[in-house]
């Protein structure tokens, strides 16, 4: 989330006179985040959340308010998407398209404990269970093998010389990760559910936020991303109180087959190496400049930790039980 695209006054007041919200009484642009511009608005009868999306395009962001509406409706605590008087969900806001979505009351959890763990495992799982049935709601993952793979050229002075090796040895070991998961159980993925994705509100998980990575993929390499970013510690190794806890709560709604914990080493290896490229990519973009330059870039060496961690220990005996 951040603002790359600025608005008056007046013309947050224009988009704001089709909805039933009782009328505008304030907005605020969210500087974080690196790809979309956000808005907190408040309305007399409504706190909400505008996003304009600056790279997904009109064909690609009706997948993710419609994601979002079903799941609201499954009873997924996610925010539910606003309809404006005509029972339209996709706006257009100065040529680029936007959604108005509830803004969900809580805060990221800090410090990340066993029990919050085991809800965003519950969350996942339930995701992953009842996106089963939307058959008809499809999106292609594009940040997978082919897109690390045409980046490594793009970044490799930008990574430690001496693990330059270990970005071209990883980008090796899960090919053959990818190649592997036509067998995985497959499903709509968050993609990048963070720890900063999920907000609480007194001990309880209020809302996970953010789906803009969602897309069709597979279900264990989605719970590997999971993991290590809530379960990691500071050395990079997984903490096995909230591991375990988050693989309980995850296997209620959707156990893990013995292939997918057989297949656990090279999924957390590969959500490793996809984040370490997210961020070591977006080092390039702003060495690139433009307007599409991300103002902040988050350490990619925090990925590289976690992911020299995996490859030297997977803790295979955490996802198992």
């Amino acid at each position: 989330m951040s603002v790359y695209t600025d608005l008056s006054l007046q013309e947050m007041q224009d988009f704001s006179e089709q909805f039933d919200f009782g009328g505008l009484k304030s907005f605020q642009g969210v500087e974080a985040g690196v790809e979309n511009t956000t808005y907190f608005v408040s309305f007399n009868q409504a706190e909400t959340v505008l996003q304009i999306f600056e790279e997904q395009g009109f064909d690609e962001v009706p997948f993710f308010i419609e994601l979002n509406r079903r799941l609201s409706k499954d009873q997924v605590p996610v925010a539910t998407p606003f309809a404006n008087k005509f029972g339209d969900r996709l706006f257009t806001i100065k040529g680029k398209p936007a959604a108005l979505f509830e803004r969900v009351r809580g805060s990221t959890v800090c410090p990340i404990s066993a029990d919050a763990c085991r809800q965003i495992g519950e969350a996942l799982g339930k995701i992953h269970a009842v996106t089963q049935t939307y058959q008809d709601l499809r999106r292609e993952n594009h940040r997978w093998s082919n897109w690390w793979e045409s980046n490594v050229d793009r970044v490799i002075d930008l990574t430690p010389k001496d693990h330059r090796t270990t970005l071209k040895d990883q980008v090796d070991r899960s090919r053959e990760f990818v190649e592997s998961t036509a067998s995985l159980p497959q499903g709509i993925i968050h993609g990048d559910l963070f720890c900063d994705n999920a907000l609480f509100h007194n001990g309880q998980l209020a809302g996970i936020i953010d789906f803009y990575n969602a897309c069709d993929g597979c279900l264990l390499f989605d719970l590997a991303i999971t993991i290590n970013d809530w379960c990691s510690l500071p050395t990079g190794r997984l903490f096995a109180e909230t591991t375990a806890a988050l693989v309980d709560g995850y296997n209620r709604f959707r156990p893990l087959t013995t292939e997918e914990i057989a297949r656990w080493p090279l999924a957390s290896e590969t959500a490793a190496l996809r984040f370490w490229m997210l961020r070591l990519v977006a080092l390039a973009r702003r060495r690139e400049g433009g307007p599409q330059a991300p103002p902040h870039v988050k350490d990619p060496n925090d990925f590289l930790n976690i992911l020299i961690a995996r490859r030297a220990d997977p803790q295979c005996d955490l996802i198992s039980g």
